[in-house]
């Protein structure tokens, strides 16, 4: 049964709203007022409490159990095996925290003796501060999104309200319930359906109460949301949206290592993330070798309930094959059962598409060709104007190099997934964390 969350007090509904095994608040005015009122005067918690309390939910974790993981797998259809390495991997990256935030400044203490508090500097000896209102309106069904979206928040000093998911609406709550067990106060939690057009303005007005926005979703998704409101320089939003991940295979790739790694780039949580393999770009003297081994490695998996551990894809949503298999009926389909894998011509728009179905659109360069080129084209005119990752298949690093320099993308991977999970980098940081605060310059006379 989940409930809305504010001041840290578990909030009862006057009504409620059935789907599944869930039990829905249904979120009022009341409700959305009294979230922005606490948002708007909430204190940042003590960066070192933060830390503390953080790694020590990591450490433990023990906030969300096999059981909530298996109810979750029945709602979305998403593999219980996905949401484990998930949930793994967002406790290693909380257990670890203080060394992710060190990567980010140099850690602090302040003050005098009755007054320290510990601070963050950034590489320039900028002061990091929080302070701005932000909501946080998440989507799709990857369980550690929302766990890391508020652990993010606190790190940042920033006062929020969070929309959780209502396709993964469970880690938002119970990762909320563990803060205040260990005494931090968490950002508000309302649940949104958005279902009504009552609900649609709840989202509206809490975006035009808020100094800024991070919304995740596909491109429409998050057009449909901020395109009523129109340009407003006083609110900065940070939206992630369809990510046009991909490949790219060079001739000394090793053959059967790519497939593999494309396959479950490609299949993970079934192709709906946003570092999801959508489109490989391959030599095309590989092409006879590469389509046998992408369709072996699609054999391999295993089809399933969700909640069945040894299951690979999962349940698939029917609209979305739908969907996809229109696009699919304009290429050369060579391997069709819960997952499409299709070769397309260089100029296929499917190329700029992004698909919410397990689908990778195999292109094929000849000698002389840059594959980044094509690569950077297929991104070019969308809304990120580049992709979140990109998978690199060569055995020479120089050549990995070369090809990560020109890529227009977030983040390169070298011989891996595009969906392996990453809660360290750059590419994690510059665009959630540090985007968070604002930051104010120490000038001290000298």
């Amino acid at each position: 049964m989940l409930q809305n969350i504010i001041r840290g007090q578990l909030l009862e509904p006057t009504e409620r709203k059935i789907v599944g095994r869930f039990s829905f608040p249904v979120t009022t005015a009341q409700d959305v007022a009294s979230a922005m009122k606490f948002a708007r005067f909430q204190q940042a918690e003590p960066l070192d409490k933060v830390l503390r309390v953080l790694s020590k939910i990591g450490r433990d974790a023990s906030w969300i159990g096999d059981e909530d993981l298996k109810v979750q797998a029945e709602l979305s259809g998403s593999p219980i095996k996905h949401m484990r390495n998930s949930i793994q991997a967002v406790n290693h990256w909380l257990a670890n925290i203080e060394e992710y935030v060190k990567r980010n400044g140099t850690l602090k203490e302040i003050g005098d003796a009755d007054q320290r508090k510990t601070v963050l500097l950034d590489r320039n000896g900028m002061l990091c501060q929080g302070g701005l209102t932000t909501m946080f309106i998440l989507a799709g069904d990857e369980i550690s999104i929302a766990p890391w979206n508020i652990a993010q928040a606190l790190l940042a000093g920033t006062k929020a309200v969070v929309k959780p998911s209502r396709i993964e609406p469970l880690s938002a709550f119970l990762f909320t319930k563990a803060l205040i067990a260990e005494g931090v106060q968490p950002p508000a939690l309302l649940y949104i359906s958005r279902d009504s057009d009552e609900e649609q303005c709840f989202v509206g007005t809490l975006i035009k109460q808020t100094q800024q926005s991070v919304m995740y979703g596909e491109d429409n998704t998050v057009n449909t949301i901020c395109q009523p409101f129109g340009f407003r320089a006083e609110h900065k939003y940070l939206a992630y949206l369809t990510g046009r991940s991909g490949a790219v295979v060079y001739p000394d790739a090793d053959v059967n290592l790519a497939a593999e790694m494309i396959i479950r780039g490609a299949c993970d949580d079934r192709g709906n993330r946003c570092n999801s393999t959508k489109k490989v770009f391959v030599a095309r003297q590989l092409a006879k070798d590469m389509e046998l081994a992408m369709v072996r490695e699609a054999d391999k998996l295993v089809r399933g309930e969700p909640t069945d551990e040894a299951t690979d894809i999962g349940r698939n949503d029917p609209q979305a094959r739908v969907f996809a298999q229109q696009w699919a009926s304009s290429a050369q389909v060579f391997y069709d059962k819960d997952m499409f894998l299709m070769s397309v011509p260089q100029t296929a728009p499917v190329l700029k598409e992004e698909l919410p179905y397990p689908s990778v659109a195999v292109c094929y360069y000849d000698e002389g060709q840059d594959p980044v080129e094509l690569m950077n084209n297929s991104v070019s005119n969308t809304y990120l104007g580049a992709a979140v990752a990109v998978s690199v298949f060569t055995r020479s690093l120089d050549q990995f190099n070369l090809a990560s320099s020109r890529m227009h993308c977030c983040k390169t991977l070298l011989n891996l997934p595009s969906t392996a999970y990453d809660f360290w980098t750059a590419h994690q940081r510059w665009h959630l964390f540090t985007e968070l605060m604002r930051k104010v310059e120490i000038v001290v006379a000298t």
